[in-house]
């Protein structure tokens, strides 16, 4: 849907052309019931076959599939019933998966339960945060006060189950974006009756991922990144003109319906001077805000009017990093500055500063700057 995988794509080539599981595709095993079904990946044509059944295998069993297909026998009229879904990724020769069970579970309560899974394909050894990090004590600590700081701004004090730390580290996935760790249920869950989960774009880990030739995100093809001032003008003027942003799943005039029922919102949306902040719940949207317009008759008939990062990058431009001199070399002079005042400010709820803004097509970029001149927030919008 988005043009922006093409760019990843180009990155990732070198991983794809020298990996001895390049023919590797996913397959899907699907049992369904009524609306109830339990469906779960299954590699396909790896020349390893012992590798490629060693992983198939630890997919069943971590994900506990056969209990999974018995409760879907014997549900009957259940009125909690069961779907068992997932998500993948595939570079090279790593494979990561997550299961999403929600419904009935095997215990014959209702619930929800994440299993991350990452498999080096050359071993079908499952890999650890090790293969990430450099130091995997410091990174747990690192990023489970990261994950304090901005997950707690959203859980609801009526949650049963809402301890951010310890990060479950080990629990994890990656794609070309970064890297997601997912929560128990027991440990972390949202009113929406999922389990909680924490995304990083690799932008916010650089200094903890190792950078060597088998560290896991150099292995994808997904870092280190690095731009010229001209390949950020560039990359940066392509999408702000196609109306989306790096990273994020959202097209702009994409309507509000369907992006809440497949992310799920936190909570009612926050106003502000001329529209609303959408806070959505799967992991990718952590301090990424969804604007739509400021009507108070519901969002049936709303559609997507801005996107704003206050967290990651946008193709070398890095929020808590990057400075106005750099993106006014890079981009040139803003056709705009918007300053912001401490009333401003809290209205929007960004740091005092200014924006600068600059037009590409039918849409405008606003890098935001609090008062020392670093990025804070990259919006995109009408």
């Amino acid at each position: 849907m988005f043009k922006r995988f093409l760019c990843l794509a180009l990155l990732a080539a070198g991983v794809l052309g020298a990996s001895a599981a390049s023919a590797v595709e996913v397959g899907e095993v699907r049992t369904q019931i009524g609306d109830a079904y339990v469906a779960y990946p299954q590699l396909e044509g790896l020349e390893d076959e012992a590798v490629m059944k060693a992983v198939n295998d630890d997919i069943v069993l971590s994900a506990d599939i056969a209990s999974h297909l018995i409760t879907l026998a014997t549900l009957g009229e259940s009125t909690w019933g069961l779907k068992v879904d997932y998500e993948t990724y595939l570079q090279g020769d790593v494979f990561s998966t997550v299961i999403s069970a929600k419904g009935k579970m095997p215990n014959g309560r209702e619930g929800h339960a994440y299993t991350a899974l990452t498999y080096d394909l050359l071993t079908g050894q499952r890999l650890t945060p090790q293969a990430l990090f450099t130091d995997a004590d410091a990174a747990a600590e690192t990023l489970g006060a990261m994950a304090e700081a901005s997950l707690s701004r959203e859980l609801s004090d009526y949650l049963d189950h809402s301890a951010i730390t310890p990060l479950p580290l080990s629990s994890f996935t990656v794609n070309a974006d970064g890297v997601t760790f997912w929560y128990a249920s027991d440990q972390l869950s949202y009113l929406s009756g999922y389990s909680g989960a924490c995304q990083f774009f690799y932008e916010e880990l650089d200094g903890l991922l190792r950078t060597d030739e088998e560290g896991l995100a150099v292995r994808i093809g997904a870092w280190p990144r690095s731009y010229t001032a001209s390949q950020t003008k560039s990359l940066i003027e392509t999408c702000v003109s196609e109306g989306w942003l790096e990273h994020i799943p959202v097209q702009m005039g994409q309507p509000m319906t369907e992006l809440t029922q497949r992310y799920r919102l936190v909570r009612t949306p926050d106003a502000f001077p001329g529209g609303r902040y959408f806070v959505l719940e799967a992991p990718v949207f952590r301090d990424v805000l969804v604007i739509s317009d400021s009507l108070e008759a519901g969002y049936e008939h709303s559609v997507v009017e801005g996107i704003q990062l206050r967290r990651g990058g946008l193709y070398g431009l890095m929020i808590g990093q990057t400075e106005s001199s750099y993106w006014r070399e890079a981009l040139g002079e803003p056709q705009e500055v918007i300053a912001f005042s401490e009333n401003m400010a809290y209205d929007y709820g960004l740091p005092v500063g200014e924006s600068d803004v600059y037009h590409f097509g039918a849409y405008e970029l606003r890098l935001h700057a609090d008062e020392t001149g670093v990025l804070r927030a990259i919006q995109l919008c009408q």
